[in-house]
Order: C-alpha cells, then sequence, then structure tokens
C-alpha cells in the first residue's frame, strides 16, 4: 500500500515510454501514439500481484481432440461501453447516475462485472507498477497496490473478487517487451491481499490471461511475441490443468499486434480467414476442440473489426475504425454473423473514442438504458 502522496511524487517520474495503461495526461499522449501505431481494442484485459511466489507445475501439453463446443443458448445481455478515452481523457460509466464521468487522472484498464470499481496501472520508472482500484461513482477510497516489475492489465473474474495480472520483465527504457510474461498475481479485491505466481510454460511464455470461471485462468501462450501457439488451463490455486494448441490463424487481431480473444463460458472467440472474409469460431481450451463457424464478416478494406465481447452467440460486439480516418477513432458496432452485417451505431453512443472498453450492463440503473445496445 503506498500513500496518495507518495504516488502524487511517483508520478511525476513516469516515463512515456511506459507501457499503457499509466497515469497522468503525459502518459495517455504517449500511449495514444503507440496505439495508434499498434493497436487498441479493450478489453483488454489481464491480471495478478505481488505477493508469494508460489510455483505452477509444469505443463502437460497434450493434443488430444475431443467432441465440438456446445454453445450456451439464451438471449444476448445488453451491452455498454463500460469506459473510453477521448483526447487525452478517459471517462468511466457512473452506474447510479446512468451517465459516464471524467476520471480524476489515469487512465481505465478494466471495469468490475458489476460497474462498481475500475482499475488503473501505471509504471513507475519502469521498475514496478501501481495497480489503483477506484470506486466509478468517483465517491469512495481507492486503493494502491504495488507491483514489482511491469504489469499490462487487470482482468476481473465473473464474480468480481478477484483481480489477475500479468507481469512483463523489459530491458531499461524499452517501450515494449521482447516476450511475454512467466509471473501472475492475484489479487483478492474483497480483502485486499495478493500473491505472486510464477507460469511454468516450459519454453513459452504467457500472452494474456483470462479467467474462464471463478476459479480458472485461461493463459494464452506464445513462443514468438504475439503469435498464439496455445492455451493453458489454469487453477486460481497454480494447479496446471491442461494445454491445447490453437487452431491456424485463430487470431481475430492483425498481424503483429496482441490478440486477447472475448470469452464466454469458458470459451474463445477465434478467427480464420476465409478468402477476404473473416470466419468465426468457438474454441473450447478445455478440449482443444473447435466448433462449427458461427457466420463471417466481409469488411471493406479500410475498415478494422476486433472483436471487444461475445456473449457465446453470433452476435460479437466489435471494436470498429476507418483506417483512412486521422483521428483513429472507434464505435462500438454488434455484428451479425448469421448475414454478415454490422448493426448500427448504437443510439448514445460516446464519439471519437481512441479506446473503449464493453462489458455487460448488470448493475446499471434504469437510468442508464438510453446507453445501452
Amino acid at each position: 500500500m503506498i500513500e496518495i502522496d507518495d504516488l502524487r511524487r511517483s508520478l511525476e517520474s513516469f516515463a512515456d515510454q511506459a507501457r499503457p495503461a499509466e497515469l497522468g495526461p503525459a502518459a495517455l499522449n504517449g500511449a495514444r501514439r503507440r496505439r495508434r501505431r499498434q493497436r487498441i481494442s479493450v478489453t483488454v484485459v489481464l491480471l495478478l500481484l505481488a505477493g508469494i511466489l508460489v510455483p505452477i507445475t509444469v505443463l502437460n501439453l497434450r493434443h488430444d481432440a475431443g467432441p465440438v463446443v456446445d454453445l450456451p443458448a439464451g438471449p444476448m445481455r445488453p451491452h455498454v461501453v463500460t469506459a473510453y478515452a477521448a483526447g487525452q481523457k478517459w471517462y468511466v460509466i457512473d452506474p447510479t447516475a446512468g451517465r459516464y464521468r471524467q476520471v480524476d487522472g489515469g487512465s481505465v484498464v478494466s471495469v468490475s462485472p458489476n460497474l462498481q470499481l475500475y482499475t488503473d496501472l501505471a509504471t513507475v520508472n519502469g521498475s514496478s507498477s501501481v495497480l489503483r482500484i477506484a470506486p466509478t461513482s468517483g465517491t469512495g477510497p481507492n486503493t494502491f497496490l504495488t507491483v514489482a516489475g511491469w504489469a499490462v492489465g487487470a482482468a476481473w473474474s465473473p464474480d468480481g473478487s478477484w483481480l489477475v495480472v500479468p507481469v512483463l520483465e523489459a530491458p531499461d527504457e524499452a517501450i515494449k517487451a521482447e516476450h511475454g510474461f512467466t509471473d501472475i498475481v492475484l489479487v483478492d479485491v474483497l480483502n485486499g491481499t495478493m500473491r505472486r505466481q510464477r507460469v511454468d510454460l516450459d519454453d513459452r511464455y504467457g500472452s494474456w490471461v483470462q479467467w474462464a470461471d471463478n476459479s480458472t485462468l485461461a493463459v494464452g501462450t506464445e513462443r514468438r511475441r504475439y503469435v498464439g501457439d496455445g492455451v493453458a488451463m489454469v487453477s486460481r490455486a497454480g494447479k496446471v490443468l491442461s494445454w491445447h494448441a490453437l487452431p491456424a490463424a485463430q487470431s481475430c487481431a492483425p498481424d503483429g499486434l496482441p490478440a486477447m480473444p472475448p470469452i464466454h463460458d469458458g470459451k474463445l472467440l477465434t478467427c480464420t480467414n476465409n478468402g477476404s472474409a473473416t470466419e468465426y469460431h468457438a474454441f473450447d481450451p478445455r478440449r482443444g476442440t473447435t466448433g462449427p463457424a458461427l457466420g463471417q464478416m466481409l469488411l471493406p478494406s479500410n475498415v478494422r473489426g476486433i472483436p471487444v465481447l461475445w456473449d457465446g452467440d453470433d452476435r460479437p460486439v466489435l471494436s470498429v475504425t476507418d483506417l483512412r480516418s486521422q483521428d483513429a477513432s472507434y464505435t462500438v458496432r454488434v455484428a451479425r454473423l448469421a448475414t454478415g452485417t454490422l448493426e448500427d451505431v448504437p443510439k448514445g453512443q460516446p464519439g471519437a473514442m481512441i479506446q473503449v472498453l464493453v462489458g455487460s450492463s448488470d448493475g446499471l440503473s434504469a437510468a442508464g438504458r438510453k446507453i445501452t445496445f
């Protein structure tokens, strides 16, 4: 835990080259320039914080196949933009008021499932990171936790009681890591405690981590940076349960960019190129199986759409940008894979977004229904 005055002094020495997301306007400027070169889609999302080092058992690299995945039934839940960046400012949803408010410094890395809390990350002099957990309403205490190393995300468990934070190693003053992570930090949000664990992936590194359920993590693996080759299932206690190779050309993000696929009910939304169109599938990392195509999208060559949310059906939510636009802004669109079309931009959606996070509208008051889609 650190004092706010200490944090403010530390903020003055934050390097603009530090990895997003950082605290302060200068950091956001640097992040904005890099993200225009690299990519921004949400949900970015990873986590785990510092504490006791607990080794994880060596992976059993199995390639056994099983039946194709079964998709969960049921209607799609209403969605909402939970946070976004516009210009040099970040805004987060206030679920009670049903509108967005500017955050008081820093950025937004992730928003809790019930929309009550959000996280922010800052790298201090490239040697440690500060995780902030703050109320979305702007009222109430902030929690500050210090992580040794370069923390690169914060992902909430489905019930909102845990965070997982991956920690990268990078050369001094580097703007990107040479490889993925080997350490993660688990944060017990309710008790304010954390522990650090090493993920033994043999000759691989972690590229992203998400929650498959409240007790199991899905960890993307890679040998080359941003070239995913499989998914390891890891229990919250640190036990490696399985590893399965990903199907070829699974990334839904452009080449050379991080590719953290949306996850629903423990299944990942993956992509393959079918000629000029993108075909979407559901991949079950527990069994290493891929289901039949959910449908496909054919976007104009100047339009890029990256999935940021998926509810297990044929209507993923895409972050869409026009590559010809000089402002590199995004809109959020629902893709109808059955017909290969994009729905209109939802009414009430913020404009000129250069980063955007999307989540369920669970926890949003009736006053905010006008901005759901």
